[in-house]
């Protein structure tokens, strides 16, 4: 059986009934006034942000613009079992600012910086009711690649949210940039990203953190979408216990800790592997236990916004 390849980003590619081929038919009008930019769309109660018609990349409820719509959001909080007390969170990718906001709201220690490449994304910031930079918050128009190689940070956690309607971003998904996020975080750090892709593509990602974090890496797929979420832990892993999970979860209502423990998956940090491809056959074998078609990924927008309540 073909396993899926879609994520939250691109779930309405297929089985799009008569009224939302309509509904695209409309986003893609809009498209054209922005001329294949960026482009946001107001749906009820909902504020979408679009790469492209068939590309949706962030959405917020105006109601309570700092929830977590996407679970994926939620699943990437999970860092918090393994850093529950960030004091500085670099983020590269900022799309709608989900992650932004609930940090900036939920984390009131922490510190956030956030890089990204797309002048019409910053653009959209006060659209989707991020707070205006000051001693917390600073968000800077950058290439991260670049901006990395001549900036140093000490974050404790670097959040990796950077994808385009293809997947993983090619000069974001090297050895080499992977170092540079690694020699950017405090001893006890956690690098975290989301991405979508290859179930191939997405073991050689995993391959390549593994080596630059002492194979200290863990994943779990998103549970409304194929998104994959990984934590690579740099220094000793401390992740959280039952009880830390349990206090974590009374905090931070939503974010559901303990089921996101239970999905983790990794490899053994004693394996050994004699090459390069046994150990990206065992990633592929591992990935291949969650790409698999799920019912509880919604299969089309309307489907999508029922599961979000609107």
């Amino acid at each position: 059986m073909k396993k899926p390849r879609q994520s939250l980003s691109s779930l309405f590619l297929n089985k799009v009934p008569a009224a939302e081929r309509e509904h695209i038919r409309h986003l893609e009008e809009i498209q054209k006034v922005h001329e294949g930019r960026p482009f946001h769309f107001d749906d009820g109660n909902l504020r979408i942000m679009y790469l492209n018609p068939k590309c949706m990349q962030s959405a917020m409820k105006l109601d309570a613009p700092d929830e977590l719509v996407c679970a994926y959001s939620r699943t990437v909080m999970g860092l918090l079992m393994f850093h529950p007390q960030p004091r500085h969170i670099l983020l590269i990718g900022l799309g709608g600012g989900s992650l932004v906001k609930y940090c900036y709201r939920h984390l009131p220690d922490s510190r956030i910086t956030v890089l990204e490449i797309n002048a019409d994304v910053i653009a959209m910031r006060d659209l989707f009711m991020l707070p205006q930079d000051d001693e917390r918050l600073k968000v800077i128009h950058c290439d991260a690649v670049t901006h990395l190689q001549i900036n140093t940070y000490d974050a404790d956690v670097l959040l990796l949210d950077a994808y385009d309607e293809n997947g993983l971003v090619a000069d974001l998904n090297t050895a080499e940039f992977y170092a540079i996020c690694h020699s950017n975080l405090q001893a006890d750090g956690i690098m975290v990203a989301n991405v979508w892709g290859k179930p191939s593509a997405l073991a050689g990602m995993l391959s390549r953190l593994r080596q630059q974090f002492a194979r200290q890496v863990n994943w779990a797929r998103s549970p409304d979408s194929y998104n994959l979420i990984v934590y690579a832990i740099k220094g000793v892993l401390n992740q959280a216990d039952e009880n830390a999970v349990k206090a974590l979860s009374d905090q931070n209502p939503g974010l559901q800790f303990s089921e996101l423990k239970e999905h983790l998956l990794s490899l053994p940090l004693s394996a050994e592997y004699s090459s390069t491809e046994k150990e990206l056959l065992a990633l592929k074998q591992s990935l291949a236990t969650i790409m698999v078609p799920d019912a509880n990924v919604p299969q089309n927008y309307a489907d999508w916004k029922k599961q979000v309540g609107e």
